[in-house]
């Protein structure tokens, strides 16, 4: 209701509606009564605006001005504002000063010109700043209590520790029988680092028929004994030598049973070789996003590596060569995923498994080599890797499936040869190969998947092996450069747009083993021929869609031109 609204948004409803101030259109706007609205204003022209307008004639600066112009600004910029009553002169004290001060409001202006348009925001004047100070001087105070605690607690800690170093130094310099005293684990406890005192070792003493006192050590060091210092050694002890290591720090790790896993690189180095062991333990592996996002420009892995995990060197961005040692059996997906610099890669012949998306976006990478101990390959293993132009498979080959797009988008690839342990060519495996030129399908494929070779528009010459039964969706389409194809014997599935928009297509041989083609296996083909048996489904197919047939001499079509 309008009487529980804050004054200042009470004032501003007022304002709109001064001219006229009917109190119906009011009450319509605000959903409430026409008797709560005259009150409303009633109390509003006996409280707010006298104290304005007290504001307005205290100061000479404000003579002049159009009372209502000024309260209607100040309440329209503040609706979301309601002051306190101490603070009530002294803030509309402060916005009307800021409208004269930005000749905004025209304090010459008499009273019957129209309104200025006034479009100051709030945010220039801010409100009166009592209890935010309040409340920040009190943060301070409480932030600087709390810093100064933790500052005398550590000068307490710091100095106790220094006080026990120096007793124990002293306890070191006035020992009479040592040439050489460690600062031991248990004296001064630390994980990373190892304290030594060196002294100047004595000269030996002449030679006597008397043998030289012992004297014996204190059971908390290590005895030894040696011939006795002179008096100026005593008094007179080299200054102390004290060395700190911390032996390959930068490298994050794991510890499972005697061997390490690398899971975080921290240091600045461009140049980075990976230990064979750290604390006496075999480094075995390259853990997950280990150099994820790292600076390094090249990394020497040790012979002791036997796996590189996930993301393990994603986002390298400067990295350009990496040697991977021959034990290595997995790299796991996106373990290279786009690292942009990656020139060369040597796959080690130990390896079995190469994850999805392993070297992804890889733009650099030019040619690489799998070895014949790979057995499969995950998706999109080197998914737009632009600049590939070779990849060869060693002889002897395990590999039984490439993954779906394995070479997608690699516009660069002008050959591969598919090993023939593989039985199928899966879906956008070669899509945007635009450089393939030929390609050889070897018997143990059985299927052709969607897409397998979809825009491959320099794709001119393709053989089919014997064992070929299925070629799916589009596997060829947009192969503009294929003028002739021979299907082979078994074949029997021709998927829907197998070979649409193969604009170069002049002839192709279907067998009749082929009971199946899909519509518009050939649209776009605007010149082909089909080559097939008399009596085929083949030949069906191209009667029903319009397609000349090899063996008519003539370019009469029969008259059922429905498709299949």
């Amino acid at each position: 209701m309008l009487h529980e609204l804050p004054t200042a948004q009470q004032v501003c409803a007022y304002l709109f509606y001064y001219v006229d101030p009917e109190p119906e259109p009011i009450a319509d706007i605000l959903h409430t009564m026409p008797d709560m609205v005259c009150g409303t204003l009633q109390q509003v022209r006996q409280t707010v605006l006298p104290q304005i307008e007290s504001v307005l004639k205290s100061s000479a600066a404000f003579r002049g001005a159009d009372t209502e112009s000024a309260i209607l600004w100040a309440l329209r910029c503040t609706q979301n504002y309601v002051p306190s009553p101490g603070e009530t002169d002294q803030y509309y004290q402060s916005l009307l000063e800021k409208l004269i001060h930005d000749e905004v409001l025209d304090v010459s202006a008499p009273e019957e010109e129209a309104e200025p348009q006034l479009e100051i925001p709030m945010r220039e004047i801010a409100p009166p700043k009592e209890h935010r100070l309040l409340h920040a001087i009190f943060s301070l105070r409480t932030l600087i209590i709390v810093l100064s605690v933790l500052i005398v607690a550590g000068l307490v800690v710091g100095l106790r520790q220094l006080h026990r170093y120096n007793q124990r130094r002293m306890q070191l310099n006035s020992h009479p029988d040592r040439t050489t005293l460690s600062l031991t684990a248990t004296q001064f406890p630390s994980e990373h680092y190892i304290f030594s005192t060196e002294f100047e070792a004595p000269t030996e003493p002449e030679a006597t028929t008397e043998e030289p006192p012992t004297t014996e050590v204190p059971a908390t060091t290590e005895t030894t004994t040696v011939p006795a210092p002179t008096e100026t050694e005593r008094t007179e002890p080299t200054t102390p030598v004290i060395t700190t290591t911390k032996p390959h720090s930068e490298f994050e790790r794991t510890v499972s049973g005697n061997t390490v896993t690398i899971t975080g690189y921290t240091g600045s180095a461009g140049s980075v070789t990976v230990p064979d062991k750290i604390d006496g333990m075999s480094v075995t592996a390259i853990g997950d996003n280990a150099f994820y996002n790292s600076s390094v420009s090249s990394v020497k892995l040790p012979d002791s590596i036997r796996s590189i995990g996930k993301n393990a060197f994603r986002n390298c961005s400067s990295l350009q060569s990496i040697v991977l040692p021959s034990g290595v059996t997995t790299i796991g997906s996106d373990a290279f995923h786009s690292c942009t610099a990656l020139r060369t890669v040597a796959l080690p012949s130990s390896l079995q498994q190469l994850g999805a998306q392993a070297f992804y976006g890889c733009y650099a990478l030019t040619g690489i080599n799998l070895p014949s101990s790979l057995s499969s390959m995950g998706s999109s293993v080197f998914y737009d890797c632009k600049s590939l132009n070779r990849c060869t498979v060693e002889p002897n080959s395990h590999l039984n499936a490439l993954g779906e797009a394995t070479f997608f988008n690699c516009t660069s690839l002008d050959a591969f040869t598919i090993p023939s342990s593989v039985s199928a060519i899966p879906s956008n495996c070669f899509a945007g190969c635009r450089s393939l030129e030929s390609i050889t399908i070897p018997s143990s494929v059985t299927t052709i998947g969607q897409n397998a070779f979809l825009d491959c528009s320099g794709l001119s010459a393709v053989k089919f092996g014997s064992g070929l039964r299925k070629i799916d969706t589009a596997a060829f389409s947009g192969c503009r450069s294929l003028s002739d194809l021979t299907l082979p014997h078994g074949l029997n599935t021709v998927g829907v747009s197998a070979f649409s928009n193969c604009t170069g297509l002049r002839y192709i041989e279907i067998p009749d083993s082929v009971s199946n083609i899909g519509s518009k296996a050939f649209e776009g083909c605007k010149d082909l021929v089909i080559d097939c048996p008399e009596g085929s489904y083949a030949e069906k197919y191209a009667t029903n869609n319009q397609i000349e047939l090899a063996n008519k001499k003539d370019d009469t079509y029969n008259s059922d031109t429905s498709s299949e």
